[in-house]
């Protein structure tokens, strides 16, 4: 191949894959704009054992920040699937995480901790209708 053919096949080259990432680009926008919902915030609470509220219902969409606080001694708010959220909060501590609700449905979230058997009865609810 000569070299004025390989620049012009650079050039090309160079040219579609331009244009594939700007499809892209406009095909995510248009995905985000589809998904675009409400923020929703939720103060839960791990104490004694329970989760407070132990329900969380959001649209499919919708930012749900959440602020995780850990009453009486360490505990996580866990959701596996699609989400894969783990976030430790200890005694009397908080943290705050939010994410999207893209996947309509149940997923439970539950304490990951070990530290006492009783951590492992803590569930609650993500709802995303």
């Amino acid at each position: 191949m000569s070299t004025r053919q390989w620049l012009s096949f650079a050039t090309l080259t160079a040219c579609v894959g331009c244009l594939v990432t700007l499809a892209a680009s406009s095909s995510t926008a248009g995905e985000g704009q589809e998904q675009t919902g409400q923020l929703r915030e939720f103060a839960v609470v791990g104490d004694h054992y329970t989760f407070t509220p132990a329900v969380l219902v959001v649209d499919k969409g919708d930012v749900v920040k959440v602020t995780f606080t850990a009453k009486d001694i360490a505990h996580s708010f866990t959701i596996d699937g699609p989400y894969r959220i783990s976030k430790r909060a200890g005694a009397g501590q908080s943290v705050t995480f939010e994410f999207r609700a893209d996947t309509k449905g149940d997923s439970q979230f539950y304490c990951n901790l070990s530290a006492d058997p009783k951590c492992k009865d803590m569930k609650g609810t993500l709802r995303v209708r």
